[in-house]
C-alpha cells in the first residue's frame, strides 16, 4: 500500500544532534529545550548513533550512572546496529521498517549522509489511517504481556503449594 509521500517530504530535516563528547545531562538537556525523544551524536558531520529517552532511563537511570560521567556514545545505539531508511521510499515502508525492527524512530540517510529523520508520529500525523498497522503490533504485544503475566501467576500459586 503506498501513500503517495515520500520520507523525504515528511522527515524532519534538521534532527536535534549532539558531538560525540556530550554526556547523558547534556542528551536530556536538548531533549527537554527541543520536546523530542531522540538525540543523534554526531563526529563532525558522521552519524554516530542515537540516544532515546528509553537509554537514558534503562541504560543510566536504572544502573545508577551519573548523567555527568556518561558519555552518550557509552549507551547510544551505534549506526551499524541501527536501522536506517533512504528518504527516497514512501512512508508506508518507513512504517513497515519500523514496525518490522520495533523501533519509533528511523535516521533518514543519502548514502553515506544524513539527511534527517522520520519518526513514528510523523507518518501518523500525515496518514492516521496507517494508525491501524500499529494498533496490530501494540495488540500483540499487549497480549504476550498478558501471557507472561498469567504465567508469572502460575508460578507464584506453585510456590504457594511448595
Amino acid at each position: 500500500m503506498k501513500t503517495g509521500y515520500m520520507v523525504a517530504d515528511i522527515m524532519t530535516n534538521d534532527p536535534v544532534r549532539l558531538d560525540n563528547k556530550a554526556n547523558i545531562r547534556d542528551c536530556a538537556e536538548a531533549m527537554r529545550l527541543h520536546d523530542v525523544g531522540s538525540i543523534l551524536i554526531m563526529n563532525a558531520s558522521q552519524l554516530l548513533g542515537i540516544v532515546t529517552e528509553k537509554d537514558i532511563v534503562f541504560k543510566v537511570t536504572v544502573k545508577g550512572l551519573s548523567v555527568d560521567d556518561t558519555k552518550a556514545v557509552a549507551v547510544m545505539t551505534p549506526k551499524d546496529m541501527m536501522t536506517l531508511i533512504e528518504p527516497s521510499k514512501d512512508i508506508y515502508d518507513a512504517l513497515i521498517v519500523m514496525k518490522e525492527n520495533k523501533v519509533r524512530r528511523l535516521p533518514v540517510m543519502d548514502g553515506d549522509k544524513l539527511a534527517g529523520l522520520i519518526t513514528l508520529n510523523d507518518i501518523l500525523k500525515i496518514e492516521p489511517d496507517l494508525f491501524d498497522i500499529m494498533v496490530e503490533r501494540i495488540t500483540l504485544r499487549e497480549e504476550d504481556r498478558k501471557l507472561n503475566m498469567d504465567n508469572y501467576d502460575d508460578v507464584e500459586e506453585d510456590e504457594d503449594n511448595l
